[in-house]
């Protein structure tokens, strides 16, 4: 029984791939790669991209699939996907370890600090891959949902002094920058200003580093240029990252 389960999962993921390259493909993204795609029914969160051999491979949960949204999750990934085979820098992964490498000055990073700086990494990634994910299921999509969508970015800040919490909260700031510049960004309601209120909540519990910071980095998330070169995003980078790395020192 539960490999026949299972084997129906797969066949329905099949099918909601093909669907959201149809509409990658409607939206004049085509996706010229094979991509793969399996569910996890034990991940914690919704999906990634991933490879193996080289090919793209997404993986879906279980509880995404049960959702009903995975079509959308599908583009979001597909647009990684087509980020990268059109050679855009932001998914450059050499141009990003390079960059990062750079501006920590060949110190040694912390497996917390690494997570940290993937993840911030990953906010500028998701942003290009939302241009082409929003441009083209926004209108499918209760602007509610989006909302609701965004506010698990925005976190409560830790209180204790030590340098993982400064990281940490660093990290937050960013996370919450994303979510408003992501909003601002592709033209979504902030619906009942939820996300608003929760940034100044958060912000309010915030050391005033910290706050004098956010406003820079949800522009610099806002205004990220669609068409740059490898050597204005390196530039771009090297600055977003510096001044995130600026935070985390004990002034």
């Amino acid at each position: 029984m539960l490999l026949i389960m299972k084997q129906d999962e797969q066949q329905k993921l099949e099918k909601l791939k093909e669907q959201a390259l149809q509409l990658m493909r409607d939206g004049g993204f085509v996706v010229r790669e094979d991509v793969t795609v399996r569910v996890d029914p034990d991940l914690a969160f919704m999906g990634y991209t991933t490879e193996r051999d080289g090919k793209p491979v997404i993986v879906v949960s279980g509880n995404a699939l049960a959702s009903g949204m995975v079509v959308n999750l599908l583009i979001h990934e597909l647009s990684h996907v087509y980020r990268s085979q059109t050679g855009h820098p932001s998914h450059d992964y050499q141009l990003l370890t390079g960059v990062t490498t750079w501006v920590m000055h060949g110190k040694v990073v912390l497996p917390y600090q690494e997570e940290i700086l993937q993840t911030i990494l990953n906010h500028i990634q998701d942003l290009y891959a939302d241009d082409i994910s929003f441009a083209i299921f926004k209108k499918h999509n209760p602007q509610n949902s989006l909302n609701e969508f965004f506010m698990s970015w925005i976190h409560t800040p830790l209180v204790d002094s030590s340098i993982e919490s400064l990281w940490t909260n660093a990290g937050y700031l960013l996370s919450s920058a994303f979510a408003e510049a992501n909003l601002k960004r592709h033209h979504i309601v902030d619906t009942d200003k939820k996300v608003a209120k929760a940034i100044q909540e958060f912000l309010s519990h915030c050391d005033k580093r910290l706050v004098e910071k956010y406003e820079y980095f949800k522009d610099f998330m806002v205004d990220l240029p669609e068409e740059v070169t490898d050597k204005e995003f390196e530039k771009l980078l090297i600055g977003y990252l510096s001044e995130f790395v600026k935070l985390t020192k004990i002034s």
